[in-house]
């Protein structure tokens, strides 16, 4: 599947004379970049078009254990433990595998 293009935009002040507005795209931007004046405002605007960076990948996800779940502790309280335990931990009551343990994710 062809990846989709997006393009971000930025306000970069007034346009200035001659391509001071495609110079000043290019050197925040690089050399794929374009400048745009818009006359139809006064005074006239620069906007810089550009293709928007990548979005950093999720983090990957590590898992763990927080003990048992109770009648007492369901999943907030698991949640809450592994919050203690691992940094940025989450957690959910689990039975799949028999005893009901409570099962943390956080990133790795």
């Amino acid at each position: 599947m062809p990846k989709a293009e997006a393009y971000c935009s930025e306000g970069i002040g007034l346009c200035g004379k001659q391509n001071e507005c495609e110079q000043r795209c290019h050197a925040s931007h690089g050399p794929g970049s374009q400048g745009s004046c818009d006359y139809t405002i006064n005074p006239p605007l620069c906007t810089c078009y550009y293709d928007c960076p990548e979005p950093p990948p999720p983090p990957k996800m590590c898992n763990g254990g927080g003990g048992l779940c109770t009648i007492t502790c369901k999943d907030q309280c698991c949640s809450d433990r592994c919050a203690t335990k691992f940094n940025q931990g989450r957690g959910y009551c689990d039975n799949s595998a028999g005893p009901w343990l409570c099962q943390c994710q956080y990133p790795c």
